[in-house]
């Protein structure tokens, strides 16, 4: 690739235990090499990338590579959209290093190595973008999403293997799920998609822009992160035995055909709750419901 291309490599090293740091690592001599003058940027803390990703749309970078978890590319992207569109909307790459690395997945990319040769070789993928408003200690919060926002019972499942079992890695989120479970699950959901009102209760929900979460639970089977519509995917009013069925068939992406789980597709969704319900967005824990969202299509240009 040009020299004249500017590039932004973001790199967490913390992400996956230190896998991050050891990812950069092993595969820094091959970047340096394809990426003539690349700068290289290190995320030291919370909300670090971003401010990098704000700077990289304030600078006019081409593409921006976010070498780290699902939560990386969040940082950066919501930097880069800080200040709306920015005139120049960077290429985003994707290299896997983190603990769940579910997004890549929909594009068969499974390892670092894997990923580093589609950004060489400069595979795109034009894909959807989610912006999301919802509410944080008292006030109304603004956030854009490329993968999933969980709702209820899929954040408190994030929360506790966060807090508890994130050295597990992937297996640690199943055994989330089986520990979360035994409080059940208590709720009234009201939704609007596309304009159709419904309501719900006892549920918990996602809605994804692509097929994956959690590493390999294929939450959301015929999404397509590029037809401008997220898949709304609701676990209805389900107790615990039901819902531990449903779980052992999310890793096939079968447990859409229980009679429990509705799926639909909407470009706009909005979703109150009582009580209120906690939120996460690609692997990040956030504020909680009411939820509103639409779906920019085609918004931006992956490296995958």
């Amino acid at each position: 690739m040009s020299a004249d291309d500017k590039t932004l490599l973001v790199v967490n090293p913390a992400s996956g235990h230190g896998r991050g740091f050891k990812c950069f690592r092993r595969l820094e001599p091959r970047i340096l090499k394809e990426f003539p003058g690349i700068e290289i940027c290190s995320s030291e803390y919370p909300g670090h990338a971003s401010e990098i990703g704000r700077r990289a749309a304030e600078e006019g970078f081409v593409r921006v590579i976010c070498l780290g978890g699902d939560g990386t590319p969040f940082e950066v992207i919501n930097g880069i959209y800080a200040e709306g569109r920015p005139p120049r909307t960077p290429e985003i790459g994707l290299i896997p290093a983190g603990t769940g690395n579910s997004f890549l997945r929909d594009f068969d990319t499974l390892t670092a190595d894997q990923a580093l040769d589609n950004i060489m070789a400069g595979r795109r993928h034009a894909i959807d973008l989610v912006e999301f408003w919802y509410r944080q200690d008292g006030l109304t919060e603004h956030r854009f999403s490329m993968n999933l926002l969980g709702v209820g019972l899929i954040a408190d499942i994030l929360k506790l293997a966060n807090k508890r079992l994130k050295i597990l890695g992937s297996f640690g989120y199943s055994l989330a799920v089986l520990l979360r479970l035994a409080k059940g699950i208590n709720n009234r959901m009201d939704i609007e998609a596309d304009g159709k009102k419904w309501t719900v209760r006892d549920s918990a929900m996602v809605i994804s822009n692509s097929k994956f979460t959690g590493g390999r639970m294929k939450i959301a089977p015929d999404a397509d992160p590029s037809d401008g519509r997220a898949d709304l995917v609701i676990f209805r009013e389900v107790n615990r035995r039901e819902i531990v069925d449903i779980f052992r068939k999310v890793f096939s992406g079968t447990h859409t055909g229980h009679p429990n789980v509705d799926v639909s597709k909407a470009a706009e969704i909005s979703i109150s709750a009582d009580p209120p319900q906690l939120l996460m967005a690609d692997g990040e824990l956030l504020g909680e419901t009411p939820l509103r969202l639409k779906v920019w299509p085609r918004e931006l240009t992956v490296l995958a």
